[in-house]
């Protein structure tokens, strides 16, 4: 029978057994006192069978006895101070079992029995709170369930700006990449009449370079009793792997040697405004040094054309501003964006700070159309890989959580990208 046919069932049995008790007065004859001890048998065995469909039910197995609907539509269970709800019938039947010693108890109980280690699951009892006694162990404090919140708190993220203004492809292989080193040269050419005057030999200079893939990557060692009892785990930990990786991408894509590692921006772009910058105090030489990488650019540079710089530096900027007290500021901001000069400003936590006195000659702010001067290679597609490898560690009871991506960057075009270097004297 399914389960709603016998729940009919049980009803129309409690049912018969109380037509025969009639109404108050009525004395039951032996054949209806038979019937009715028919009747309620037949109506407990029905409870149990039912009892024990409901222990069977995957859905109750997974949610409890008391499933609620998320607002995404999932079923979950209740739960309260970190722990499932159970029903009425189990709170008076674990508190039955606690008076008698262990002695009396029913099948109620069945639904907080651990079938792994044994006992039974403490229920939430009504009015109980922890405020007054979980700091004070002789107080009962040990006793007193600690709730923690299932969401870990991040970090957060660094800005990572390079990779947004770069240009990105995927790769499958290395690939050579040519670049015109140099113009052929043009030149005056004298009238050929009653000689020959022929036109100068002069071809462009090209060159090449080559975008591989490096791996980068690390691996989470996590036990597989933190897996299973504390859900949100496996997500932390794997998001905790993606963002490792985003930062250390964009380290390199800033300062990398370029020798087994991606080529960095600093040190291998444009000079730009070519002698270092001093720092002075009223901060004007920032608001100098913009102004001249502007005119450094190339004009066909310009319709890409973006700063790239940490939030530290833009702060100074904004500051000289300030204290310079410009009729028309050059640091606006508009629907949410920030603009220097008109253009575009992206941040990278890992570009150089301003110098101090014990750092000089240092290249803070970078200008210019990223996606002409610098390529990014992502070997396989811009995704990073995870895997979960249960097997090498399965006999310590541990999971390894791997994360990896194999990438290059390289400058592609040293002049559309122009560098501002700053020193301390």
């Amino acid at each position: 029978m399914k389960l709603i046919d016998l729940l009919q069932a049980k009803k129309e049995a409690l049912n018969e057994a109380e037509a025969f008790l009639g109404n108050d007065n009525h004395v039951m004859s032996a054949q209806e006192t038979e019937g009715y001890n028919a009747a309620m048998k037949r109506h407990a065995d029905l409870d149990n069978t039912i009892r024990s469909r409901t222990e069977m039910s995957t859905i109750r197995a997974a949610f409890g006895e008391n499933p609620t609907i998320d607002d995404r539509g999932n079923m979950a269970r209740a739960v309260r101070h970190g722990h499932p709800v159970m029903s009425p019938e189990y709170g008076e039947a674990f508190l039955a079992l606690v008076r008698s010693g262990g002695v009396q108890g029913n099948s109620a109980l069945a639904e907080g029995y651990d079938p792994l280690f044994g006992g039974f699951a403490l229920p939430s009892m009504p009015g109980m709170s922890a405020a007054l006694y979980e700091a004070s162990p002789s107080g009962g404090g040990y006793a007193v369930p600690v709730a923690t919140d299932n969401q870990i708190v991040p970090l957060g993220l660094p800005d990572l700006g390079v990779r947004s203004l770069a240009r990105v492809i995927a790769t499958q292989t290395d690939i050579k990449l040519p670049l015109q080193s140099s113009f052929g040269t043009a030149g005056i050419k004298a009238e050929s009449g009653s000689s020959t005057n022929t036109f100068a030999e002069s071809d462009p200079a090209l060159g090449q370079f080559t975008l591989s893939a490096f791996m980068t990557g690390l691996t989470h060692t996590v036990s597989w009793e933190l897996l299973q009892d504390v859900s949100v785990f496996q997500q932390f930990a794997i998001q905790d792997l993606l963002n490792a990786i985003a930062i250390k991408e964009d380290s390199l894509f800033v300062s990398g040697t370029g020798t087994n590692q991606p080529q960095g921006l600093v040190g291998n772009v444009g000079t730009g405004t070519g002698s270092p910058y001093a720092v002075e105090s009223t901060g004007a030489y920032l608001l100098d040094a913009t102004l001249d990488a502007v005119g450094t650019l190339k004009a066909s540079y310009f319709p890409n054309a973006a700063w790239l710089m940490s939030r530290a530096t833009a702060t100074a900027i904004r500051r000289a501003q300030l204290q310079a007290n410009l009729f028309a500021p050059v640091w606006t901001r508009e629907g949410g964006r920030d603009f220097l000069h008109g253009y575009p400003v992206s941040f990278s936590g890992t570009l150089p700070a301003l110098p101090t006195a014990t750092n000089a000659g240092v290249t803070p702010i970078l200008f210019g159309s990223f996606n002409d001067g610098y390529v990014i290679g992502d070997r396989g597609g811009s995704g990073t890989f995870v895997k979960i490898l249960d097997q090498p560690l399965a006999t310590a009871g541990q999971t390894v959580l791997l994360g990896y991506k194999r990438v290059d960057g390289r400058v592609r075009s040293a002049e559309a990208i122009q560098g501002i270097s700053i020193s301390h004297s």
